[in-house]
């Protein structure tokens, strides 16, 4: 093995490290869709998350060819920056007992007393940019070892100053995975520090340490414990199968099943209106008709969205005419309901009236609002005034999260299809679902 690896840093920093004569080996892990033909067999790698996940789009996992070359000797270095666990995962592999929680960078961080991993945060630990708890425990003041089942030995190097690990060293095999919090535009600095200072040093120590630990290597060992290892490497080996199995199957399921579920949350537009078609027919109506789609070869104005019939048995023209409808306006907004999305939903349905000779009809609001914040945190977007006036109207306001909401709640059995569909036939004003 020679040269390094940088992953998600920049060509400058490349060519830095080249002419310092360092075989240098950069990527990008958003452009890679699998693992090149040119990846090198380096020493160290480097990997820099420092951007949010894109939204549903899960990252080639290059876990299991990292790994290897951990077993083998390489050095994982990883700079935690603001993201989600699973881009680190697509790196490391899956470590059930890792997880994110944040952490303020101005903690006053307990460093190991242990050498050479103590000097980076002795010369960095004012550059911390954004840093996580990544266990789920506190390890108190004096305990630096973690208890683990599936590797050789977890070493805590930093801890938040209420015992929570932020960077950890997990052993494996001849390598390690050296995990850090991110230092924003020093990760490059600390990169370049930790190779030609950090690991000089620990070559010397683990040289040092493997004169006097002779008595441990492998021509040493009695049969039955040489076995118990090679069982304990079959049995990692199982385990790390396993997880890439299930992490194709949950990547699978988002692509398909849940996908279109998740538009409700994001999407706006015709994607979004494609999103709740697609939830009223997973509620089971019996017609969920594109009024676009519908009037497709007339010259008209379209108006409302979405019809919703309760019976498929018999034409759409005759239930216009006869049954119960729904009329669905579908709208979003980075803000709050409009007085004009309101004062359209009874408009409609007193033209849809008109037209149709039909009083049994309802109107219902579905909005995507505050659509650039995450979901569980965004306001009521309607005022009390327009929820008094769908009142009134006998019309239905309703938020497309609480739409996911209810549709997530059916799925983990807390609620019936029909139950939901009752409620967005009979009830009036805003419906919100508390799961």
């Amino acid at each position: 093995m020679e040269g390094i690896i940088l992953l998600n840093f920049e060509e400058k920093d490349r060519e830095y490290f080249e002419t310092e004569n360092i075989k240098t080996f950069l990527f990008q892990t958003n452009e890679l869709n699998e693992l090149p033909t040119s990846w090198p067999e380096a020493e160290v790698i480097f990997f820099q998350m420092d951007k949010p996940a894109e939204e549903n789009v899960l990252p080639f996992d290059l876990s299991p060819k990292i790994q290897e070359m951990v077993k083998a000797g390489t050095r994982a270095v990883c700079f935690i920056g603001k993201g989600r666990l699973y881009q680190l995962s697509s790196i490391i592999g899956t470590y059930p007992e890792i997880h994110f929680q944040d952490a303020m960078p101005g903690d006053n961080i307990q460093v190991t007393p242990q050498l050479p991993f103590n000097l980076l945060f002795d010369k960095y630990y004012d550059r911390i940019s954004h840093m996580y708890k990544l266990l789920p425990n506190s390890f108190g003041l004096d305990q630096w070892e973690i208890p683990s089942v599936q590797e050789e030995s977890w070493k805590i190097v930093a801890k938040s100053s209420d015992g929570y690990p932020v960077s950890i060293i997990i052993k494996k095999g001849k390598g390690l995975i050296w995990l850090l919090p991110s230092f924003g535009e020093n990760n490059f600095k600390v990169a370049d520090f930790i190779l030609k200072d950090i690991f000089p040093l620990l070559e010397l120590k683990e040289e040092k340490e493997e004169q006097t630990n002779w008595i441990e290597k492998e021509e040493y060992l009695f049969p039955e414990i040489k076995k118990l290892y090679l069982q304990k490497e079959e049995e990692k080996r199982r385990y790390e199968e396993k997880i890439r199995e299930i992490d194709e199957q949950i990547r699978q399921l988002k692509n398909t099943e849940q996908e279109m579920f998740y538009r409700l949350l994001k999407a706006e537009g015709r994607e979004l209106k494609e999103a709740v078609i697609y939830a009223f027919n997973y509620l089971g109506w019996g017609k969920v008709i594109d009024v676009d789609a519908y009037w497709k070869n007339v010259i008209r104005d379209k108006e409302e969205d979405i019809w919703l019939i309760e019976s498929a048995d018999q034409p759409t023209e005759v239930s216009l005419r006869m049954d119960f409808l729904i009329l669905v306006i579908v709208r979003s907004s980075k803000n709050w309901a409009s007085d004009d999305d309101c004062v359209l939903l009874q408009r409609y349905k007193g033209r849809r009236m008109q037209e149709f000779d039909n009083t049994k009809m309802k109107a219902i609001l579905v909005g995507n609002y505050f659509n650039q914040q995450e979901a569980k945190l965004r306001e009521n977007p309607f005022s009390q005034f327009q929820i008094e006036e769908a009142e009134k109207d006998k019309n239905l306001l309703l938020t497309t999260y609480d739409l996911f909401k209810a549709i997530k709640a059916e799925k983990e059995g807390l609620i019936s299809k029909e139950e939901i569909n009752r409620q967005l036939k009979e009830k009036s004003g805003l419906l919100q679902f508390n799961f």
